[in-house]
């Protein structure tokens, strides 16, 4: 026990017996730490205004993301995550706007950072347990890959869909291809429309595996990533 909690503490500055908001607050600066680097802006913004911007979002999710964990279906879900999310892109308004895929991004990294930190401290804030079923796929690269790979054995977790949205500019029409570095849409510049249907293609192949072999979303999410990432390292 000990030593999750020195885990827990040595990643997110978490100890046993914070308060609520307090672990939201620090699960979202971690979720900024692994992915600012994809955002960017329209012009020269300072950095006084960026650390605005950011502290505004973080203390938005501590107020908004309790709501999540009270919605009881998928589809109840999937529209208070939207909402959040059209709360952070009108944060990032003042400065030329960001992509669905930056809103989607903090949102969702967040939640699976409250995830491991629930797992190993047991807080009891979340009901983890049913809620998690209803939570989306963090979109970046290496998930993105694995997902959509074309060849079928590349990957262990991989699950061969033709759902990665290939390169267009703001605003045109989108087309689902294979993944393929330098043809794709980054995920940090994807709209509402392709994220949505990057979700819904994922949920509809893992539960239609059989015998089922993953929990939900969020555990393949964290088979393909490592997988990928090992692969990397190699």
């Amino acid at each position: 026990m000990i030593e999750e909690q020195y885990l827990v503490y040595q990643c997110y500055g978490v100890t046993q017996g914070e308060k609520e908001e307090d672990i939201i607050y620090r699960a979202a600066g971690k979720t900024y730490l692994d992915f600012r680097r994809r955002i960017s802006f329209q012009g020269k913004v300072s950095v006084e205004l960026r650390q605005d911007i950011t502290e505004k979002v973080k203390n938005l999710l501590v107020k908004e993301l309790p709501t999540l964990f009270q919605t009881g279906t998928q589809e109840a879900f999937d529209e208070k995550h939207h909402e959040i999310c059209q709360c952070i892109l009108r944060i990032y308004d003042s400065t030329g706007g960001q992509a669905y895929g930056i809103a989607q991004r903090w949102v969702n990294q967040t939640l699976l950072h409250l995830v491991l930190i629930e797992d190993n401290l047991h807080t009891g804030y979340w009901n983890m347990k049913e809620c998690r079923k209803y939570f989306h796929i963090p979109v970046e690269q290496y998930v993105l890959e694995a997902a959509a790979s074309e060849r079928k054995n590349k990957f262990k977790h991989g699950l061969n869909l033709m759902a990665a949205p290939l390169k267009h500019d703001k605003g045109e029409n989108y087309q689902m291809g294979w993944y393929s570095p330098g043809e794709i849409q980054p995920p940090e510049f994807w709209d509402y429309p392709e994220y949505m249907e990057f979700q819904k293609a994922v949920r509809t192949r893992l539960k239609d595996m059989r015998p089922h072999t993953y929990r939900d979303c969020l555990s393949w999410t964290v088979y393909a990533y490592m997988e990928v990432v090992q692969r990397r390292n190699v």
